[in-house]
């Protein structure tokens, strides 16, 4: 990599401006690297993998004139990966007028003679940055593409114009300048920003040349750009992503299992964006997080589902409450590719369930709670035939247990026992067969509370509400899981304990019960209105559970 401007000034050096050039290497490969500019290699090392340098190499039986051309496109492509991070960093921000660019164009030309013209150091300083903005003009299309307003009958190549536009902002730092004023502009904006610059730059250096010189003669070329408000600074919002978290946590109260289903998420985000301020976050960085999200060991849809979202609705939140000017996550997604084969129905096999049921009656090995007994004896038989979720059935309580005045027995499925997904209470009636088991006289035995577990039990207790603690029916849930996977019933393809409510429905629509009975037994809604007229009432689901087959073992 040749560095330009490592040259002496009467005592000064001149920083370097980093040059692509194709040489040879020892082997004869052609080989070039080209450096990436400190303001972006975090980014581009999130998103390329590299942060100091990418390298250029070719075989050496590649003739000059081939090795030439792609090492054009090689350096094109670099260059407008650079130059897209470094809009990005700039944010997803406001377009520009034609007027607006120019007046823009007029700031940045006020700024960056102002910094330089109290001590311009040597006229060959000048004369040096003409010399590497010509050189970038003529060096990827082998010809002048000249600055935009000039006449030209050879229009400029996207890939020179894209090297160009790097090489002004470089040159004339305008990252920086962006940076210091809080400028936040659309990619075409910025596009159209630095085509103006880029004749505003070649005049800046002739000024400075003249300042250099002793000449600070009034300079007139401000008078041409109309008069430009400075756009606002982004206003920081006070929040890092974890204290964010925490924030939307305050104030939403979301349920104790998507906290802990989010809490790496934003473990995550605060590592990734560490330190920094949510207002900067863009929706260019948003974007570089994601690109490094999807692994061996977590899927494109999982990162959709939950990584992504979690994101997009604290980050929502923040934008809602004025906290943050847009949510830089809206949008964006990661591409999920085809899905994997379906290899069976998530329903149990009849030999699952019958090993699942056969050890609900089996002796205990060993000393065990009443509270897990019973669990084992009732959870897997009341979502038989409740096509309940299994977290809604280990929160029972004995007084959700009643008589109906038409005599059969009814199970309430409340908010008020624990959690109910949509929160919305639902009454089911038992079928004859848990009846006949002896389910009423165990319920009845408890008198009061919950049924499988231990309410006094000793447990955590923990303020932090990034970190609630589990409840007690989540963890008998999780293991009734683990019993049944140690019962053998161990196919990854279905999940050994919701697989009954898919069990149950599909057992219901065998035995031709209606499709409103059936969402009805399982809280399931549609988005049809006119299921709405036909909610079925506890009677009907009572009379349709009659055609509802026993589990027979």
């Amino acid at each position: 990599m040749m560095l330009f401007g490592a040259r002496r000034y009467k005592g000064r050096y001149k920083m370097a401006v980093p040059m692509t050039s194709l040489n040879r290497a020892t082997n004869g490969d052609w080989f070039a690297r080209k450096g990436i500019p400190k303001d972006v290699r975090e980014a581009y090392k999130r998103a390329y993998g590299v942060s100091q340098e990418e390298r250029f190499r070719r075989p050496a039986s590649l003739s000059t004139g081939s090795a030439k051309a792609e090492l054009r496109d090689w350096d094109a492509t670099i260059t407008s990966r650079i130059e897209a991070l470094r809009a990005a960093a700039w944010g997803e921000g406001r377009g520009l007028t034609h007027r607006e660019a120019h007046g823009l164009a007029g700031q940045w030309y006020g700024w960056f003679v102002g910094r330089h013209q109290d001590e311009p150091g040597e006229p060959e300083r000048w004369e040096h940055l003409h010399e590497k903005l010509e050189e970038a003009r003529q060096r990827l299309a082998g010809q002048s593409v000249g600055a935009p307003d000039e006449d030209d009958d050879q229009p400029a190549s996207p890939a020179a114009r894209r090297h160009v536009r790097a090489t002004v902002t470089e040159l004339g730092h305008v990252a920086t300048f962006l940076g210091e004023q809080g400028f936040r502009l659309t990619q075409e904006a910025a596009d159209t920003f630095l085509d103006i610059v880029e004749g505003e730059l070649d005049a800046a250096a002739y000024a400075l040349k003249r300042r250099a010189k002793g000449d600070y003669a009034p300079d007139e070329r401000s008078m041409r750009h109309p008069e430009y408000k400075v756009l606002p600074r982004t206003k920081a919002a006070g929040l890092t992503c974890w204290s964010l978290f925490e924030a939307w946590i305050n104030e939403r109260r979301p349920e104790a299992a998507t906290v802990n289903r989010w809490r790496a998420v934003f473990r995550a985000l605060e590592t990734y964006f560490e330190g920094r301020d949510i207002a900067t976050v863009t929706n260019g960085d948003a974007l570089g997080w994601k690109n490094t999200l999807v692994t061996p060991n977590r899927t494109a849809g999982v990162v959709n589902d939950v990584w992504l979202r979690a994101a997009r609705v604290a980050f929502g939140w923040a934008a809602d409450n004025k906290r943050i000017p847009s949510n830089p996550f809206e949008g964006v997604s990661v591409a999920v590719g085809k899905s994997a084969p379906k290899v069976r129905e998530r329903e149990f096999q009849d030999e699952e369930w019958r090993i699942i049921l056969k050890a609900t009656t089996a002796p205990v090995a060993g000393r065990m709670a009443t509270h897990n007994m019973a669990a084992r004896r009732w959870v897997p038989w009341i979502c038989a035939y409740t096509g309940s979720r299994p977290g809604e059935v280990t929160q029972l309580r004995a007084e959700d247990f009643t008589r109906h005045k038409a005599g059969f027995w009814i199970m309430r499925i409340s908010p008020e026992a624990g959690t109910v997904k949509g929160g919305q209470a639902r009454t089911v009636p038992l079928h004859e067969h848990l009846i006949e088991q002896g389910l009423i006289e165990f319920v009845e035995g408890v008198g009061c509370g919950p049924l499988f577990y231990d309410p006094d039990g000793q447990r955590v207790t923990r303020d932090d509400p990034t970190n609630p603690v589990r409840a007690p029916w989540v963890k008998q849930r999780d293991k009734l899981a683990v019993w049944v996977r140690g019962l053998g019933v161990i196919d990854p393809n279905i999940s050994p304990n919701h697989a009954w409510r898919h069990t149950f429905k599909r057992r219901a629509a065998r035995a031709k019960i209606e499709r409103r009975i059936r969402f009805a037994f399982c809280g399931h809604t549609t988005d049809d209105v006119g299921d709405d007229y036909e909610t079925p009432t506890v009677e009907d689901m009572a009379e349709e559970l009659k055609l509802f087959p026993r589990f027979d073992l």
